[in-house]
């Protein structure tokens, strides 16, 4: 009878042991699988870091070389690519297409022809520190008057565009707003309601 109270503990003992064991091999692969997932969202998190984009309309009236101009410039100054997807200026609230358009708007036409140099954005790639100049206009060679009121209009033109990075994460950018707005992708937008040049 002894014998069978002390086989039945052992017996009890082995139950217990084994579960305990098995118990502990399961909360060991929880633990391991939830170090996994977090590790697997960490590396995402870097590798959208490492292909991030971030626009900017930059604006000025002086060039490089320190000559008189005005640009109109949308640059990447994030660390990856920036594929746009559409891009639009506007002046005053208002969609403006083109520079010939941007000029009637807040210059008032001339008599004299408009020497200025201007890009469109449609389907290009800005990498990083990359830069497309929108619009720029020398002093030399333009109506003075004209040149003037473009200096001081400059700052009434904003711009919205939509681009992706190559990770396919895109973003709508407005340069009214400290931050761009996640998309989950970019709206067609037909040629005459972007930024033609």
């Amino acid at each position: 009878m002894a014998e069978t109270k002390s086989s039945r503990r052992s017996f009890l003992g082995d139950i217990v042991r084994n579960n305990l064991a098995s118990g502990l091999a399961i909360l060991v692969s929880l633990i391991s699988l939830g170090v996994a997932v977090s590790s697997n969202r960490t590396q995402e998190r870097l590798l959208a870091a490492s292909a991030w984009p971030a626009l900017e309309l930059e604006t000025g009236n002086r060039g490089d070389d320190g000559s008189h101009e005005i640009t109109l410039v949308l640059g990447n100054n994030g660390v990856g690519p920036a594929r746009l997807r559409g891009v639009q200026l506007f002046y005053k609230g208002e969609f403006i297409g083109d520079s010939r358009q941007l000029m009637q708007r807040c210059c008032a036409p001339v008599n004299s022809p408009v020497s200025d140099v201007t890009s469109g954005t449609r389907g290009r790639v800005l990498k990083a520190g990359d830069r497309v100049e929108l619009l720029t206009l020398p002093r030399t060679g333009n109506d003075e008057e004209m040149w003037k009121r473009l200096d001081r209009a400059r700052v009434d033109v904003t711009a919205r565009a939509c681009y992706c990075s190559v990770l396919d994460d895109c973003w709508i950018f407005e340069s009214t707003r400290m931050d761009p707005e996640l998309a989950r992708s970019c709206p067609a937008l037909p040629v005459d309601e972007e930024w033609s040049g």
